[in-house]
């Protein structure tokens, strides 16, 4: 068995604490990626329930929650790269997630190698969009940047009125019936 090197994931994996997200953006509040992160869970968690319980879906809650938690964990190394930069345009979005897929595999070098290939599975399943746990998570995260946004606002940070507008956009569009239910009480 290769050796488990928990002490040199931690040095790296705490570092969520203090990546900024919205870093290009004048906030009131900062949202660190490992608060992100949590939240992500958290409504990854309460989508999943909501799929299974009420729209009858299918769902692997493990996969879910585990996805969610990984799902930004390379910024950790990468820090958390700017919307619009990382969409200028589709060659540039392609090579940031094969960079940020190399950092992630990079990240899990420490773990025992049928750990490290589970986890670069669940990475990847949070960016396939054609399953459903693939679309709970991106549904979860668009949720969490437009809650994040919204609050912002509140706040009196009017620069965050776009990014609500973008958000909102994202999450109809996603076109899954337990983000529709939570976005019909949100906005």
């Amino acid at each position: 068995m290769k050796k488990f090197n928990f002490k040199d994931f931690l040095k790296e994996e705490r570092k969520l604490d203090k990546v900024i997200r919205f870093s290009a953006q004048m906030r009131i509040k900062d949202e660190s990626v490992s608060e992100h992160s949590f939240h992500v869970a958290l409504y990854s968690m309460i989508l999943a329930d909501l799929e299974e319980k009420i729209f009858k879906n299918k769902i692997n809650k493990e996969k879910i929650l585990k996805t969610a938690l990984l799902h930004d964990l390379e910024e950790c190394l990468t820090g958390d790269i700017i919307y619009d930069f990382k969409h200028t345009n589709e060659s540039l979005t392609r090579e940031i997630k094969r960079m940020s897929q190399k950092f992630f595999e990079n990240l899990m070098k420490n773990f025992p190698e049928k750990i490290a290939k589970e986890y670069v599975l669940f990475w990847r399943t949070s960016k396939d969009k054609n399953k459903i746990e693939g679309k709970i998570i991106e549904a979860a995260d668009k949720l969490e940047g437009l809650i994040y946004a919204l609050n912002e606002f509140l706040l009196g940070n009017k620069a965050f009125k776009p990014i609500i507008e973008t958000y909102k956009k994202q999450s109809k569009g996603l076109k899954l019936k337990s983000l529709n239910l939570i976005l019909k009480q949100i906005l």
